[in-house]
This record gives structure tokens, sequence and C-alpha cells, in this order.
């Protein structure tokens, strides 16, 4: 999970109701605090915003994209920018990206670990950390697949293949997404979808089969029997038992599109995404609730990547 102590765009625009004044979380539920990436001032800063009207109420470290809070809020995780030019072929830079561990004011960084090299002539890169919720690993991307690693920076190790790793309430299971090939009656095309790990006997299950799932991290609900995730259709509820899937974007309005990055609230009843409003022409966080995905609210339009929703 996007640690439960809690835009690109798609083809296929979602319609919703979004009245100018509706809240974003529902009474009751406006509790705790979400994590995201801010880039409201030019470089990113990883935040906490307030559920209840998106405002942001801390600044945790700097120069930091998908940053992610330990268990208790002392450390945080994330990647960092080097800023050496990287010169490309067809001219212009790209740079390498590091996974780094830091005090959760920013203080003290190191570097977990270094950017990897991919195949082709991009730059080194790791991305997408999670951390497990006893604190001992986080998990992230590499060229190479999902790979973990230990908080001190020992035990670094390749999990299996796949991305956007997120640890389940107990830490047992990892949720990812994978592509693989399939055949049709033209050949072979590509679909992606989520899968499970198991970190004890590294046994995994694929659990969607739409073939459809968007390359966005999914979020376990707080009880670890459901997840959320995004597909090119829309945004989706599956539980984990019987992989059956719930839509969550019917009966909207208002056409939105490129959902991205959904997290559940710590007690469960409502999950928070990004997505952009092709009426308003502007990318926003939403809330809805997570039964059924009615009671949609604007929560901010502020430009952040979320990555997760905790509790206190």
């Amino acid at each position: 999970m996007r640690f439960r102590h809690a835009v690109g765009a798609l083809g296929l625009a979602i319609a919703t109701a979004l009245p100018a004044a509706a809240p974003a979380v529902a009474d009751g539920a406006a509790a705790g605090r979400l994590t995201a990436t801010d880039f409201s001032s030019g470089s990113p800063a990883l935040v906490t915003l307030d559920p209840a009207d998106g405002a942001v109420t801390a600044t945790y470290a700097r120069d930091a994209e998908d940053g992610v809070l330990a268990p208790g809020g002392s450390q945080v995780a994330y990647i960092d920018r080097r800023d050496t030019c990287i010169p490309q072929p067809e001219g212009g830079c790209t740079y390498a990206r590091d996974l780094v561990v830091a005090d959760a004011d920013g203080g003290t960084p190191r570097v977990l670990v270094p950017g990897v090299q991919p195949e082709a002539n991009e730059a080194p890169y790791v991305g997408h950390p999670d951390w497990s919720p006893d604190g001992e690993h986080i998990v992230y991307d590499s060229p190479r697949g999902l790979e973990w690693v230990r908080a001190d920076g020992t035990g670094r190790e390749l999990l299996t293949q796949g991305s956007r790793g997120t640890f389940s309430p107990d830490g047992r299971t990892i949720a990812f997404v994978r592509t693989t090939a399939y055949p049709t009656e033209d050949g072979y095309a590509y679909g992606t979808d989520i899968h499970l790990l198991d970190t004890v006997t590294r046994e995994e299950r694929r659990l969607t089969t739409g073939r459809d799932t968007s390359s966005t991290p999914a979020d376990w609900s707080p009880d670890g029997s459901a997840l959320v995730y995004v597909s090119r259709h829309g945004l989706h509820r599956v539980d984990v038992a019987t992989g059956a899937v719930t839509d969550l974007h019917h009966g909207w309005q208002v056409p939105l599109s490129g959902f991205r990055n959904p997290v559940y609230s710590p007690d469960g009843r409502r999950i928070a995404f990004q997505a952009y409003d092709d009426s308003a022409g502007a990318a926003r966080v939403h809330a809805v609730d997570a039964g059924d995905g009615g009671n949609l609210g604007l929560l901010t339009d502020r430009p952040v990547n979320l990555t997760d929703w905790l509790a206190g």
C-alpha cells in the first residue's frame, strides 16, 4: 500500500457531476492528511494536504519526487534528480534519478539506491518507492523490474518483472502492474494488469484480467480486502480474494480523463485521485465514496501527484 499509517490523458473521457461547492470529503470522513509531490513552486516538494480543503499543511522535503513518509513519520523516501546533464544524441539533456532517504524535514539525505542504467541510451533511474508497514523495506521501480531494499541500504534484491509496487496493510503482499504479450488473431498485442506477489513464498497471482490497467500505482483498502486502480476506462475497485471488479466512475456528468494515483482514506470510506477536467481544461484532485464512486467532490486544483492518505 501507500503506507496507510494509512497526467497522462486517457483516451476515454468519463463524466462527473461536480458542483462548485461540493465538499471533497463527506462529513466525518475528512480525517488524516494526504501526502503528495507538489509542483506549484516550480520544483517538486513532498507536502501534506488537508483532505477537507486541499490546503498544504506541511512541507517535508524539497527537490523530492514520489515522496512517501516512513511508518511513524520520522523519515521520508523520495526520488532525487541529479543536476548533471546526460547529453542525448538528438540533443538536449536527461538526468539520473536516485532513491534517497532523509529525515522527515529533508535533513541528512543519503542515497539509498543510485539510479540503475537501462539497456537503452537513457539516464539511470529508479522510481515510485513505497515503505513496508513495518518500516523494514522499501519497494521501488528500476529498469530491471520491481526491486526492494532494506531501509538501511542492505539486502537489495530484484523481486519480479513489473512496476509500481505497493505493500498490503499487513506487509505480506505487494501489488504491482505488469505488461505482458498475449496472442491475437493478428499475432500478438500487449496488455497490463495488476498482479500480487507474496513476499514470503514469492508466489505470484494475476488479479485483474482486463489487460487495460494504467501504469499508475494501485492502493490497498485499509483492511487489505480490495485495491483501487485505474484503467483506460476510469476508476475501479477490485476484490483481492475473488478478482471481482466494481466500476467507480458511473453517473458523472462533467468529462474527466487521465485518472492517476488513487489512494484510500484511512477509514476506507473515501478515495482521492487525480484526473483532468476536460470541460475546465485543468488537472485536479477529486474524492469519491469508496463503495460506489458517489459523492464526488473537488479537493484542489493544485499541481500535485498523490502518494498516500495517512491517519492522524
